[in-house]
């Protein structure tokens, strides 16, 4: 958990500086308004058979085990066409009843964006990283950490905003480096958009 806290402010700083490489790895290839509104077909279209969702105010509120229908319904309707993995630094208490509900593969206490993460992930689905999305809701960690790997991301606001001691620093790094972010002409929130595949 500290390693995770180091890289995450790390980037922060960097990307306050104007660090092009690092200003690169927070931005998204996809930014979508939440798990609902993405398109799901035009990532089947391009070659991805694997998703990986983060938990916490990605697709459900901090801490939570309640899974509502509309979650379950559409975690299943996406199990038909993809395989499926929740990875998340939360620990196996959190992760492994709403993994049983949703029927997915899982990772606990994960380390995100530790490479690491996601080497693990890809072992779990049997995947590549060409064949590989993340989705998540904080660009210093679900985010830096997929493209720093070389997986395709996707932002998601934030299913509530409603955060615990771990997702609240994240939260606040995050709006003050967006602001930046939107200052240079970089990323503006809640304009969403679709990359073609590079």
């Amino acid at each position: 958990m500290a390693n995770q806290k180091i890289e995450m402010f790390k980037s922060f700083i960097n990307v306050l500086k104007g660090d092009k490489k690092q200003t690169a790895l927070v931005i998204p290839d996809m930014y979508a308004k939440d798990i609902y509104s993405i398109d799901y077909d035009f990532l089947k279209q391009n070659g991805f058979t694997n998703l990986i969702f983060d938990i916490d105010n990605t697709i459900m509120e901090v801490n939570s085990l309640e899974v509502n229908e509309k979650l379950k319904d559409f975690f299943l309707s996406l199990n038909e066409k993809f395989n499926v993995c929740l990875v998340s630094n939360n620990a196996k208490e959190r992760v492994l009843p709403v993994a049983r509900v949703l029927e997915t593969n899982y990772l606990y206490k994960a380390d995100k964006p530790n490479e690491k993460a996601f080497e693990k992930a890809l072992i779990v689905l049997d995947g590549n990283k060409n064949d590989t999305v993340m989705i998540g809701d904080q660009m210093l960690t679900d985010i830096k950490g997929a493209k720093e790997f070389g997986l395709y991301s996707v932002l998601v606001e934030p299913y509530k905003d409603k955060y615990d001691f771990k997702t609240g620093t994240s939260r606040v790094l995050q709006n003050i480096m967006t602001k930046k972010l939107e200052k240079n002409n970089h990323f503006k929130r809640y304009n969403y958009y679709q990359n073609e595949r590079s």
